[in-house]
């Protein structure tokens, strides 16, 4: 198996919130840049074992150097990756790469579920309720709408879910007021970018 091939297949999950690409400012899609192997190897590899410069990602994946920096451009322009300081510069003019997505183990993910499990029935049980009083507090109104007038009702799943992210909305712009967290459309990149990978025999 090439080296290639090996890192890449240590991804499990791409995904995100918010607004991926910009083609007015010339910004490719994350998806569409990591459908390529070989970028999605290099951003494995930089989860992993980064920062790193392209000269060390190509002696690592079996690449000359041109054609990891050309991987790299991509990878820069769709922000899953970025140039950071390193304080152990062998030499000055040395560019260090780095991931500028949330990267995380799969068991990782599974560990975070379990210890905020009770507080996902708390929520889950809440937010049913608050839920159930929204559909109740629109039904006469929904009758009158652009949408019902479609033959849409309350009870189709759409719509519910329509409802349901109004609730989701408001609930980033309370936290956001708050500053607990700002809600990807509010920040500069205006997205959230998650990779999930396979732990591999060799980590410690």
């Amino acid at each position: 198996m090439s080296k290639i091939k090996e890192y890449a297949d240590l991804c499990a999950s791409k995904w995100g919130s918010g607004e991926f690409g910009d083609k007015a400012l010339g910004r490719p899609d994350p998806f569409t840049v990591l459908s390529d192997e070989t970028r999605l190897a290099i951003t494995v590899l930089l989860c992993l074992k980064g920062p790193l410069t392209a000269k060390q990602i190509a002696e690592e994946l079996d690449l000359s150097p041109s054609t990891v920096l050309g991987h790299l451009r991509r990878l820069r322009e769709a922000i899953v990756i970025r140039e950071v300081d390193v304080s152990e510069r062998r030499y000055k003019r040395e560019r260090y790469y780095d991931v500028d997505l949330v990267p995380y183990f799969m068991d990782e993910r599974e560990e975070i579920s379990r210890r905020i499990g009770k507080y996902i029935d708390i929520l889950s049980q809440t937010g049913l309720a608050v839920f159930e009083k929204c559909l109740d507090e629109l039904k006469d109104y929904f009758r009158e709408t652009l949408a019902a007038r479609h033959g849409m009702t309350l009870e189709k799943d759409e719509v519910k879910h329509m409802i349901w992210t109004q609730l989701i909305h408001g609930l980033d712009r309370y936290f956001s007021e708050r500053g607990i967290y700002k809600p990807p459309l509010e920040t500069t990149k205006r997205h959230f970018f998650y990779m999930g990978l396979k732990k591999p025999r060799w980590w410690r």
